[in-house]
């Protein structure tokens, strides 16, 4: 079997843009990935294109060959764009892996190491006490910026972030407490509760909304820190003793070896269409294994993210939980998945590969339009991160 095809697809979906691969087979096999830089869909686009030379005439099934050829055969290794790529290549390949063989991609990571998949998913506290009561045992509440330009929006609703927000820091720890305290309040003590930092706060400001937080017994804080730098969360690690979920922002297991090995994390935030596929996933969740570091797998994307992080979830002995992202049910005439879901879990799936099927014929009907993420700024007129 030799690929023949290597094909970048730029689509509309949801409040974002999708990035697909689509890689085609001479045996008529084809497989399909997802790559999750969002705002640079065109310049993954770009860099798939870059590889055709080197992958169309191979064999689909050298797939950790295949990731070496992609990752380093252009001499300068890959970084965050080029490792977002090569995800979407990755799964695609794997894919075609699954259905060649006729098994979920699942069975060849490995096999099934448990029977479902809990999932948490995103609320605030307008709409916490309703996600339980469909449900759900874990929640994610989110660090939100002072909305200046609409003071009667409190902290704790659900007021979309606009471009040129305010995110003021001392605000957002007050209401990143005041928000964990009043979702204590409202839903007991069995339900897990996590916050997402957003990357938006330094050190400092990191450690008072932990320390206030850590009475709450948050099941995880999510990427506390602006700094991408592993040194940095080494020397957090010792100003704070809440869980800490970090990684979403890594493309490559290099860049998360300095966060396992020197234990500054409690949970590895894999994100399977950044980090390079299934082949780079699994091979960062077996180091954190060795730390006993459990994975969150990030995924706010597509469905084919959601496919891919339910398959990696399903064979790794040291899950935890999975982020409950945007489900093929937003495009039901794109996206045909095999598998089911009911608040909080998914199913096994059972279909050969990823298991979704994509209506390529439909995605026309869903322009690529360019989309960047939201910009905050300080109260002085200076930029910070979404």
């Amino acid at each position: 079997m030799k690929i023949t095809a290597l094909k970048p697809i730029l689509a509309a979906y949801a409040h974002r843009n999708i990035f697909l691969v689509k890689i085609e087979t001479d045996a008529g096999i084809h497989g399909w990935g997802e790559g999750g830089i969002s705002g640079r869909e065109l310049g993954m686009a770009g860099i798939v294109e870059s590889f055709k030379p080197a992958l169309i005439g191979e064999d689909p099934l050298r797939i950790d060959h295949l990731w070496q050829v992609m990752f380093r055969g252009g001499f300068f290794e890959s970084g965050t764009v080029m490792s977002g790529a090569i995800s979407a290549v990755d799964l695609a390949l794997w894919d075609i892996y699954g259905k060649a063989l006729n098994v979920p991609c699942w069975q060849l990571l490995g096999g099934r190491s448990r029977d479902r998949v809990e999932c948490y998913t995103w609320a605030n506290l307008e709409i916490a006490k309703q996600r339980v009561d469909e449900g759900w045992r874990a929640l994610r509440l989110e660090a939100r910026p002072a909305v200046r330009k609409n003071p009667d929006a409190d902290y704790l609703s659900s007021a979309a972030q606009k471009e040129g927000d305010v995110f003021d820091t001392d605000d957002a720890v007050r209401g990143s407490v005041a928000a964990m305290l009043k979702a204590r309040e409202l839903l007991g003590d069995e339900i897990k509760l996590c916050i997402d930092f957003h990357t938006r706060f330094n050190p400092p400001a990191a450690a008072q909304a932990c320390d206030g937080i850590a009475p709450m017994r948050p099941f995880f804080i999510e990427d506390p820190l602006r700094s991408p730098s592993p040194k940095s969360y080494v020397a957090f690690r010792k100003r704070t003793n809440v869980p800490l979920a970090v990684g979403e922002e890594c493309s490559s297991k290099w860049e998360f070896q300095q966060l396992i090995e020197e234990d500054a994390i409690d949970y590895a935030r894999i994100d399977i269409c950044n980090v390079g596929g299934f082949t780079e996933s699994q091979k960062v969740a077996a180091m954190a294994e060795t730390h006993y570091i459990d994975v969150v797998p990030h995924n706010p994307l597509g469905p084919l993210s959601t496919a891919a992080c339910l398959h990696l979830s399903v064979a790794l002995p040291n899950f935890s939980i999975m982020e409950y992202g945007l489900g093929p049910d937003l495009s039901p005439d794109l996206f045909k998945p095999s598998f089911k879901f009911k608040a909080p879990h998914y199913e096994i799936p059972s279909a050969p590969g990823i298991g979704v099927d994509v209506d390529e014929s439909r995605l026309a009907a869903h322009p690529f339009k360019p989309w960047t993420t939201t910009r905050f700024r300080k109260p002085d007129g200076s930029f910070t991160n979404w």
